[in-house]
């Protein structure tokens, strides 16, 4: 017994609900220092609505606003912000940027109480025990590359500290939602069913055009106060049963946060929470799902093996495969595909037989991986312009090389000879001996 557990808690768990946490939470930074970048002096500046003279009688603690007060410090530090939470959602070094991410969260938090509400409270707390947890292990750059050497060595300790570190943040979610549950259950307007009558009728946490029609419906109020409090204190204890994780909590929670950011409009606390709902599906369940997943979309490419640039472009997006959607082949010496068609253009093959070729490979790949997601729109323009001819263009001027012994050149042909072509010439670039 003693030695099962000992062997489950030295093994990572919740790997890859850890990474889809981290992509979340760091998704959500990015897109917020975007959001501010503008404002950044008047909300951070030294002399912006909280002075920097203000901010350090307050004695700040780990801060690196109080480094200095210059207004370019501010703007450098932003910048490295920036550039840390693009890092910690790709995962790249992701330790290492877990903690300056948390930090500068951190910063930029206390930098200005005045910005805070309960969704960044959470967010930094999480964060912290991020630093603990193994976030890069899977969906991150830091997944493909080889693992150090000396990790062996500590990887069961890391494990432990691992696991407690996700259990700690499960735990703080559904403490959150116990106590304001049993906070809400003492409230009277709570127990009379016309909390969120009221809720809605404040200007500031609701929705112009839509509230209306919640709070005027007494069956929608009465159901949506104590389906609430009800969510929110069986929480937990719902989270010990599969089913009932898997089938209530979980949808029940996107919907009520999703309920909380659009028409109560806190969408950095219904962000911020829904960003460890991840966390509550073990690695099996995912692992289930995601068989499925690649059954419906997974992709078969047929590449130029004998292409040097196109061998390097496939181990980089074999790297930026993050859901495993992709599998690349070469299709030299396959009976089992067209040969000059596969020289002429990239095949793909989908998991219902279809194939496609060139341009709309480039597409199909663009549109499985996350990271190529800010080209779809370009390449579908390019294909929708310009047909397969800027496809065309690249691959006909590609260098081929010929594995093996050859004669004095090794011809590749990709074209059909025509009645005019000498016999043992081709069209296509002659490929070079290695």
């Amino acid at each position: 017994m003693l030695g099962r557990l000992s062997s489950w808690l030295s093994t990572d768990h919740f790997s890859v609900g850890a990474g889809l946490t981290r992509i979340s939470l760091g998704a959500w930074a990015v897109f917020s220092y975007t959001l501010f970048w503008r404002d950044r002096q008047l909300l951070w500046g030294p002399h912006g609505i909280y002075p920097f003279d203000r901010f350090m009688a307050d004695d700040p603690f780990l801060n690196l606003f109080a480094i200095s007060p210059s207004p370019v410090f501010v703007d450098a530090l932003y910048l490295a912000g920036v550039a840390i939470a693009v890092l910690f959602t790709v995962g790249y070094w992701t330790r290492v940027m877990t903690f300056l991410h948390w930090l500068m969260i951190w910063s930029i938090q206390t930098r200005n109480d005045f910005l805070g509400d309960g969704g960044d409270n959470i967010m930094r707390i999480v964060l912290f025990f991020m630093i603990f947890v193994n976030a890069g292990a899977v969906l991150s750059l830091d997944s493909t590359r080889k693992p150090w050497r000396g990790r062996a060595l500590v990887q069961p300790v890391l494990a432990v500290v691992h696991n407690f570190a996700v259990l700690a943040i499960v735990l703080q979610l559904a403490f959150l939602y116990m106590s304001t549950g049993l906070y809400k259950a003492m409230g009277e307007l709570w127990q009379n069913g016309t909390a969120l009558y009221y809720i809605l009728r404040v200007d500031a946490f609701s929705w112009p055009g839509v509230a209306e029609y919640i709070y005027r419906n007494p069956y929608i109020v009465v159901g949506a106060t104590y389906g609430t409090v009800l969510f929110e204190i069986t929480f937990g204890p719902l989270l010990l049963n599969r089913w009932t994780r898997l089938l209530s909590v979980i949808p029940a929670g996107f919907l009520f946060h999703l309920g909380i950011g659009a028409v109560m409009g806190l969408t950095t606390f219904a962000w911020s929470m829904l960003s460890l709902y991840p966390l509550l599906v073990t690695d099996g369940e995912y692992q289930a799902a995601g068989g499925w997943i690649r059954r419906q979309f997974g992709l078969t490419v047929y590449y130029d093996g004998w292409c040097p640039a196109c061998t390097r472009s496939v181990r980089w997006l074999d790297r930026l495969d993050l859901f495993s959607l992709l599998r690349f082949v070469s299709f030299r010496g396959l009976v089992s595909v067209d040969q000059r068609r596969a020289e002429r253009r990239i095949l793909s093959v989908d998991g219902r037989g279809r194939m496609r070729e060139g341009m709309d490979v480039m597409l199909q790949i663009a549109t499985r991986s996350p990271l190529l997601w800010p080209l779809v729109i370009p390449v579908w323009l390019i294909r929708l312009v310009a047909g397969q001819r800027p496809y065309d263009a690249v691959a006909s001027r590609r260098l081929i090389l010929v594995p093996g012994p050859c004669a004095d050149h090794c011809a590749v042909e990709s074209e059909p000879k025509g009645p005019s072509a000498p016999e043992g010439v081709s069209s296509a670039r002659p490929g070079l001996r290695p």
